[in-house]
């Protein structure tokens, strides 16, 4: 009768969210990535006199906002020097 007339496939709903999951996690592994990367940088930056502690502090706040333990931020204010 309907043979013309085709049945929609069924959708795995629990999979497609399983496979989104994966990406998303996988997109946060590529930015940690970046981070970690930037960070390194600073760090690099700083070691061979290329820039300021004050500088590498604000660079990694700005990479990675709330990372640096809070004493760091701590001395440098103590100490009366501009912090971002």
């Amino acid at each position: 009768m309907n043979a013309h007339v085709k049945n929609p496939p069924i959708v795995d709903t629990s999979r497609q969210q399983r496979e989104l999951v994966l990406a998303a996690l996988r997109t946060v592994c590529r930015r940690l990535e970046h981070i970690r990367a930037e960070v390194e940088l600073a760090g690099v930056a700083l070691s061979t006199g290329s820039i300021d502690p004050q500088t590498a502090i604000r660079w990694s706040d700005e990479i990675a906002p709330g990372c640096l333990p809070p004493e760091v931020n701590a001395t440098f204010i103590a100490k009366g020097w501009a912090l971002p």
